[in-house]
């Protein structure tokens, strides 16, 4: 690892004042940041810690059911919350309380999970060039071992967003607040994301310098009911292999406003709108949700050793859309 300058601010100004200088970046626990430093992925000149900035933190719950979560909030925070409990954001809790292993979900934040770098392990070799990571001319997954990687939304980089977290804001209409020359500016959380995630595009859209300060999670309608579900090859401490959140709502048993969300398949979390659509003015049925799973993934192109995602895929869905009607 490159020596570099740590910093420790004593508040959120302090901290955006350093993290405007050149070669700097931002950490919360570090997890990702550390292991992509370790391999000379990354070689910044100065580290900023925000994670003990009490600004960044915490959880806030307004009277009409909204969530504000601070950005150094971490997973088991969140998961335990109260303002999480019911079905209505039962997806943003699952998929908190199943990320990874107890030790790192106490540690774990949540713009951690979102902005953390892809998985593939070509980018993350200092022993390869690929297209990704600016030091070759293709991407390598495309033709060498692709078992983890993209069946959908590719262009030219096959790799896919690791965040577990990110589907179910999605689907539950989050927005994300942002501080960058010492301006507040607040989004829909799919804007966090690159609209063509190209090769030379990163994992998010934050400026440099610029600082994710918190997430919004709006209120819910009231027969709103979610759900989470992945697939994984170990039960813990492992990352997705495929995934999708869903959220419903329910009036006299009919479906009258859906999103639905897939992960771990893209190199970004990936709303599929038109599935969704299909379930609007319908009654639940294992029929009706095999068709929406087939048109989650219709379209997927899949690599040479990543089939498998199109059968374990749209069942994951199914299972979501089952769990949120339950």
């Amino acid at each position: 690892m490159k020596p570099f300058t740590y910093v420790l601010p004593k508040d959120l100004a302090e901290a955006a004042a350093a993290g405007a200088a050149a070669q700097s970046l931002y950490k919360g626990a570090g997890i990702d940041l550390v292991d992509r430093m370790k391999e000379r992925l990354q070689t910044p000149a100065q580290v900023v810690n925000l994670l003990p900035l009490a600004e960044l933190g915490g959880i806030q719950a307004a009277a009409d059911g909204s969530l504000t979560l601070g950005a150094t909030t971490t997973l088991e925070q969140l998961a335990s919350h109260p303002g999480l409990a019911g079905p209505a954001l039962a997806a943003l809790r699952t998929a908190a309380a199943t990320t990874a292993t107890p030790q790192v979900r106490a540690r774990a934040t949540v713009a951690g999970n979102l902005l953390q770098f892809t998985r593939c392990w070509y980018v993350r070799s200092e022993h390869h060039r690929c297209l990704h990571g600016g030091r070759g001319p293709t991407c390598l997954a495309m033709t060498g071992e692709n078992r983890y990687h993209a069946v959908l939304g590719w262009l030219d980089c096959v790799r896919v967003h690791p965040s577990n977290l990110a589907p179910a804001l999605l689907a539950l209409g989050a927005e994300y607040t942002t501080l960058h020359d010492g301006k507040t500016q607040r989004r829909p959380l799919a804007e966090l994301f690159p609209a063509q995630p190209r090769a030379e595009a990163p994992e998010h859209t934050l400026r440099p310098g610029e600082i994710l300060t918190a997430l919004h999670v709006p209120a819910q309608p009231a027969a709103a009911r979610s759900a989470y579900t992945e697939s994984r090859e170990k039960l813990s401490h492992d990352w997705a292999t495929t995934a999708c959140a869903v959220r419903v709502v329910l009036a006299g048993g009919t479906i009258t406003a859906a999103d639905l969300v897939l992960g771990a398949v893209a190199p970004v979390p990936l709303p599929r709108p038109e599935a969704a659509k299909a379930l609007l003015g319908k009654a639940p049925s294992d029929e009706l949700f095999r068709k929406v799973a087939a048109m989650a993934f219709a379209g997927a192109t899949p690599l040479g050793h990543n089939t498998y995602k199109l059968t374990v895929g749209p069942a994951i869905v199914r299972e979501a859309l089952h769990e949120a009607v339950r």
